[in-house]
């Protein structure tokens, strides 16, 4: 008779205890090796920071020169920007350029219109806006009674400064350049906030690295020859959304490379709630997955679903977590550390450039905005499977 051994078992639950005590000794390994790697990470790339911020401060603090100034039509769609719309044509009028035109399309239901129309001027010409006709048909008209060999496009939120225009312009009359596009920074009452701040560090960063010639436009602070535009095939292409996005594949598709000027900021409304900041991110994102793929963009393609895929995962971790316990968790903890230390790296690298000091309220909202970073990231997946919000742009 075959006799079976049963372990007892106080046996059995102190090898139950020795596996749950291996299991975390690991997530503490992986831990403690993970954050002194991200640490040196951060630490190196500090280093090449550095170098960029030398290079970028040279730029920004030069003076643009210009042999010429060849006439710039300004096109501007305004729909329900009652909140910006003076000050953006305010500031118009304060600029010190010797032959400059503004057409500005405006409308909507809060009067943005008839605010406009106060500010008619010799060279300020208002056109309405009518409900549907959308934004890329409103810069249409527009450019239709433009007369300027330079068009100049910029958002009704936007204010213009006689430096990041002469900055832009520069590559063009100096260069012989046919499209170049800049950057953008909050307006100087938003300067401080904790989600304008940590927006625009990440976008200072980003514009410090970008190569001298790219694939895309900031539409809100773009010059391109009417040359080069017409050879595109001008503004009147369908767009409901997207507009600069297709606009700078077409003229790339032209032959037209665009000059990217990392020195021209223009000042602009960011947003200062989450809500808005996520619609904003969302279709941005959706607009690369439906016209990168159009357009056979692929770079822009990897960039999205990267980005996408990077914000889910970090969302659905936390409840892997429960099936691999600490490894997964430990894993997850390090990403969101190297997160944070970046952001914390590129809050540096603009408050040196700027000679700006870093908010304390920015600082403690580094964290949750971080996480809600990856939430946002993943929301176009979100946005694309439910019916109301995929038309919603």
């Amino acid at each position: 008779m075959m006799t079976i051994y049963k372990m007892p078992e106080s046996s059995i639950l102190k090898k139950l205890l020795q596996k749950k005590h291996e299991k975390k000794h690991v997530g503490k390994t992986i831990l403690s090796i993970g954050i002194t790697a991200v640490a040196f990470l951060n630490l190196r790339l500090w280093q090449r920071d550095k170098r960029l911020l030398t290079e970028l401060k040279a730029e920004i603090n030069r003076e643009a020169l210009l042999s010429y100034t060849p006439k710039i039509s300004v096109l501007v769609a305004a729909w329900n920007e009652r909140a910006n719309i003076e000050a953006h044509l305010l500031s118009f009028k304060n600029l010190t350029y010797p032959d400059i035109e503004l057409i500005l399309c405006a409308g909507g239901a809060d009067n943005t219109l008839e605010l406009a129309c106060r500010h008619v001027a010799e060279n300020i010409l208002i056109l309405e806006q009518f409900p549907g006709e959308g934004k890329q048909h409103a810069l249409s008209r527009c450019y239709e009674r433009a007369s300027g060999e330079l068009i100049y496009l910029t958002d009704a939120d936007c204010l213009y400064q006689d430096r990041a225009l002469l900055y832009l312009l520069e590559p063009v009359t100096e260069n012989g350049e046919q499209a170049v596009t800049g950057a953008s920074r909050p307006w100087d009452c938003q300067m401080g906030k904790p989600l304008p701040d940590y927006l625009w560090a990440s976008d200072t960063v980003s514009s410090a690295r970008s190569p001298h010639y790219i694939q895309g436009l900031l539409g809100r602070n773009t010059v391109i020859t009417r040359q080069a535009l017409d050879r595109s095939g001008g503004m009147n292409f369908p767009a409901s959304s997207g507009t600069d996005y297709q606009l700078a594949r077409r003229l790339v598709s032209s032959g037209v490379r665009i000059r990217y000027v990392r020195a021209s900021q223009i000042p602009t409304v960011y947003p200062e709630a989450l809500g808005v900041y996520r619609r904003k991110q969302s279709r941005w994102l959706r607009n690369l997955l439906q016209y990168g793929w159009q357009y056979r963009a692929k770079q822009d393609l990897w960039l999205t679903v990267k980005t996408v895929s990077i914000g889910l995962i970090m969302l659905v971790c936390p409840l892997l977590a429960l099936l691999f316990r600490s490894k997964t968790l430990a894993i997850w903890f390090l990403v969101l550390t190297h997160s944070v230390f970046s952001k914390m790296r590129y809050l540096r690298f603009t408050a040196k450039l700027y000679q700006r000091p870093i908010s304390p309220r920015t600082l403690l909202y580094l964290l949750p905005l971080t996480l809600a970073d990856f939430f946002i990231w993943a929301s176009p997946l979100l946005d694309m499977f439910l019916s109301r919000n995929r038309i919603r742009w």
